[in-house]
């Protein structure tokens, strides 16, 4: 007959030693009841009592064997539970200096949730984090930073973003689904995948198409947002399931082709972003009421309530399927379809993007839309 394995938290060393302890306390409470119940031990309570302070050395003093065959028994417990509880307590205190290690070296699951994860590094994070902060993503569970840069360099992250006990680390290459799955990506609030700039542009936009997949596969519903090193990714990244994605270098020609024509606009657009004082773009979603409603009622109801100006009209989630994205005239495309609805599998891939109007006339109705982009009246403000 086969012997069941036993599990593996089991076989350490501190469950033998906590079950030493209870078989201690149990044979010696069952004798000195025994001995003692007519004297000095009124009840079995009163006996494992009498143990445990015996056995931890405390000695209250409050129970006393009066019989020599108790007072030996408390020998034995004394010089045995010394043994015992200390080598436990060592124990213990090593599995929580290696639990910790394990946590600042990035090799534990995180065991949160709402949290924002981001899925690379590049000089662009310290500013990604505070704006996130200021915005208030990062007060609930905090942010998990999957990466696989040295142990040296996550420490300085770890001071330089100053998040303390909200800050997890995971280390590994962001498209391992064995890596990615520690940060619970399928618990997460909000997912960012980055250019890594320590890597070409292609070798970097396939490593983010990879993580696209995985994370994806993972959390279907969970909103993606990514960076594409190479124009010509963006399709692929798309396809892959990123809700939304930037061009940094598309974002940075735009704005230096602004400032051509009006100069103002990039202390216009620092202003929004919250890189002077107090962000100032802020999503509000609509109401039923507000959704009865016009632009122009809107927008005065806003301003008249607390001075925030309605910039745009959005809706902020729209339902992504595979059909969606893939080629009807390529032959792989429609292959990978079939190949999905052969096997019964789901073909929504979650949400994606979000429709914008800019400034709409006073009559625009608001039913199909479900947000309002505002600027606020504190924009710029310092935000000490």
């Amino acid at each position: 007959m086969n012997k069941l394995p036993l599990p593996d938290w089991m076989r350490g060393g501190t469950f033998k030693l906590a079950l030493a302890i209870v078989v201690l306390l149990t044979v010696s409470s069952t004798c000195i009841y025994l001995l003692e119940s007519r004297t000095t031990v009124p009840g079995l309570f009163a006996a494992l009592w009498w143990s445990v302070v015996t056995m931890t050395t405390v000695g209250y003093g409050d129970i006393v064997p009066a019989t020599n065959t108790g007072k030996i028994i408390g020998i034995l417990v004394m010089a045995s539970g010394i043994g015992l509880v200390s080598t436990l307590t060592g124990n213990l205190a090593s599995l929580l200096v290696e639990r910790k290690a394990k946590k600042r070296k990035g090799l534990l699951e995180v065991k949160i949730s709402g949290h924002v994860i981001i899925l690379g590094w590049n000089s662009s994070v310290p500013g990604l984090v505070r704006g996130l902060r200021d915005n208030g993503l990062l007060d609930r569970d905090g942010l998990v930073l999957v990466t696989d840069l040295p142990q040296e360099r996550r420490d300085e992250i770890a001071f330089q973003l100053d998040l303390g006990e909200r800050l997890f680390f995971v280390s590994g290459k962001i498209a391992q689904e064995n890596v990615v799955h520690k940060a619970r990506p399928d618990n997460a609030s909000l997912i960012y995948i980055l250019r890594q700039d320590n890597m070409p542009p292609h070798e970097s936009d396939q490593q983010s198409i990879y993580a696209a997949l995985t994370v994806r596969g993972m959390a279907p519903k969970v909103p993606i947002y990514a960076e594409a090193a190479m124009a010509e990714n963006r399709v692929h990244l798309l396809r892959a399931g990123v809700t939304d994605l930037i061009d940094r270098g598309e974002i940075s020609s735009g704005v230096l082709a602004l400032l051509g024509t009006a100069p103002p606009a990039w202390s216009l657009l620092q202003t929004m972003l919250g890189l002077q004082g107090r962000p100032g773009l802020s999503l509000r979603r609509l109401s039923e009421q507000d959704r009865a409603g016009s632009w122009g009622e809107l927008s005065a109801n806003l301003r008249r309530k607390d001075g925030s100006l309605a910039l745009a009209l959005c809706q902020t989630a729209r339902s992504l399927a595979l059909e969606d994205i893939l080629d009807a005239g390529s032959a792989l495309d429609q292959f990978i379809l079939e190949l999905f609805q052969s096997h019964g599998r789901e073909t929504k891939l979650g949400s994606q993007g979000a429709s914008v109007l800019v400034n709409p006339p006073d009559g625009q109705p608001l039913a199909n839309y479900d947000g309002v982009l505002v600027l606020r009246a504190d924009a710029g403000e310092d935000k000490s």
